[in-house]
């Protein structure tokens, strides 16, 4: 069965693909559930990190309306920026030489301005979720 596990960078499940793989020999449809489950997942950290960009105000509420949630059979993302944002990477990290950014973060636990807090703040409830999620889906093909 799969394994989750929350950090600091976001929730990590080990053995999806094997679960992902069974449920496509049961019910097709269950995959089509596997990848909603993963999309609404995503779709909590997405609100989140628009609502701290937005609040920030400048550049990063610039970006907060790029910020989308992506579900997938294999997991779950949540992205920002894209060809009309640019500044995304600057608004989210921060940078030493440009002064239109906050300071440059750095890249270890503490890292970013809105979409990793908010990965952080929802680490809990979005392993809980994904869970659950499995769960109910393995029950549903007679994994358990």
């Amino acid at each position: 069965m799969a394994r989750i596990n929350a950090t600091s960078a976001g929730v990590r499940v080990e053995g999806l693909k094997q679960v992902s793989a069974a449920l496509r020999k049961y019910d097709r449809d269950l995959q089509k559930e596997l990848k909603d489950a993963g999309m609404e997942v995503a779709e909590g950290v997405a609100q989140t990190a628009r609502g701290l960009a937005s609040s920030q105000g400048g550049v990063a509420a610039k970006t907060a309306p790029s910020i989308r949630a992506h579900g997938y059979t294999t997991g779950a993302a949540v992205s920002l920026g894209g060809s009309g944002y640019p500044f995304a990477g600057g608004a989210e990290f921060g940078a030493v030489q440009y002064k239109q950014f906050k300071p440059w973060r750095g890249n270890d636990s503490s890292a970013g301005y809105f979409l990793y807090p908010a990965i952080r703040q929802d680490k809990d409830e979005a392993e809980q979720a994904y869970s659950d999620a499995l769960d109910r889906l393995a029950r549903k093909a007679g994994l358990t």
